[in-house]
């Protein structure tokens, strides 16, 4: 009877050492082979990795809404404050694909500290639905970054923050965000297209001298009040349409100055003040405007000096668009 069992305890002793052979490992700069970063649920643009639900994940059954938590890149350096975490550094990192984590020890990563992010290789980044906070400079500079993934959760961008990217080409912001701070997006050279899914109010100079960019869509629909400050997209001279959700009530001083292309500028009937020089310089005879309110509406709108173009603009009324 001993034998028997000395020879079933070994047969389970070479099964249980198969198994741990097949188990993932860990790659330096990279996540653990074989998981998944999972679609946050309503967020619109999808998180890097395999684009197939794998079991457990959020997205594999239509009833569960949990989401699971996503597994960062390697390196990064990351402080415990005790209810969350902070991303404070970039530290070892040096993959092309970078991943903020989700948690930290079961604890949610809420921010990405000033400064943190800088590096000189990644082509893309993955910011999860647990930031709220990205602060100052926190990814400008860098110079190879081509994509970032925000999720729906997101509510502030800090000054400068994705500044001096050269190789970004398309920003899309979730519905969560409040505040996209000034120069945020400043001399993103590379930058064409920015997608707006809330009604976030846009600090001066958020957008100033993206020589690329030709599309601005603000796409949100709760309605809620927003204004676009002074020179927030100031000497884009590529910009040809930008479409304001329902909503914007303001529109700073010289906040399309030198948008030479600009040809098609979409105002919701919330619009109540555009400020001076807001529209100097954009081109003589080629902007349309179309305008969700009536004409009478429009003629109520304060409207200060410097803005002869959009006065002289060819206007479309009770644009439903």
């Amino acid at each position: 009877m001993k034998k028997i069992i000395a020879a079933l305890m070994a047969i389970a002793l070479t099964l249980a050492l198969g198994a741990c052979a097949a188990e993932p490992k860990t790659e330096t700069g990279s996540i653990i082979q074989g998981t998944q970063v999972p679609v946050d649920p309503g967020t619109a643009t999808q998180a890097p990795g395999d684009a197939s639900a794998e079991p457990g994940d959020a997205t594999a059954d239509p009833g569960n809404t949990e989401k699971q938590p996503v597994v960062g890149s390697e390196g990064l350096v990351i402080d415990d404050y005790g209810d969350y975490c902070v991303v404070t550094d970039i530290g070892t990192f040096s993959g092309t694909e970078l991943i903020i984590p989700s948690h930290v020890d079961g604890k949610p990563v809420k921010t990405i500290d000033e400064d943190a992010l800088f590096t000189e290789t990644a082509v893309t980044l993955y910011i999860p639905w647990t930031v709220k906070y990205i602060h100052e400079d926190a990814v400008s500079s860098c110079t190879k970054l081509e994509s970032v993934t925000f999720s729906e959760g997101l509510i502030s961008i800090g000054w400068g923050s994705f500044g001096g990217c050269p190789m970004l080409k398309t920003v899309t912001l979730p519905s969560t965000l409040e505040r996209i701070s000034s120069s945020a997006f400043r001399d993103c050279a590379s930058l064409e297209e920015v997608t707006i899914l809330g009604n976030p109010e846009v600090n001066s100079n958020a957008f100033t001298e993206c020589p690329s960019l030709k599309k601005v869509t603000f796409s949100g629909n709760s309605g809620a009040a927003y204004k676009v400050e002074s020179s927030a997209f100031e000497s884009d001279t590529s910009l040809e349409t930008v479409n304001f959700s329902a909503g914007l009530e303001s529109i700073g001083s010289f906040c399309f100055a030198g948008c030479t292309s600009l040809s098609a500028i979409y105002l919701p009937a919330s619009l109540t003040k555009i400020e001076s020089s807001a529209f100097l310089n954009i081109g003589s005879g080629t902007l349309k405007v179309y305008y969700a309110g009536s004409e009478d509406s429009w003629n109520n709108i304060s409207i200060a000096s410097g803005n002869d173009a959009l006065l002289g603009a060819e206007i479309v009324y009770n644009y439903a668009g």
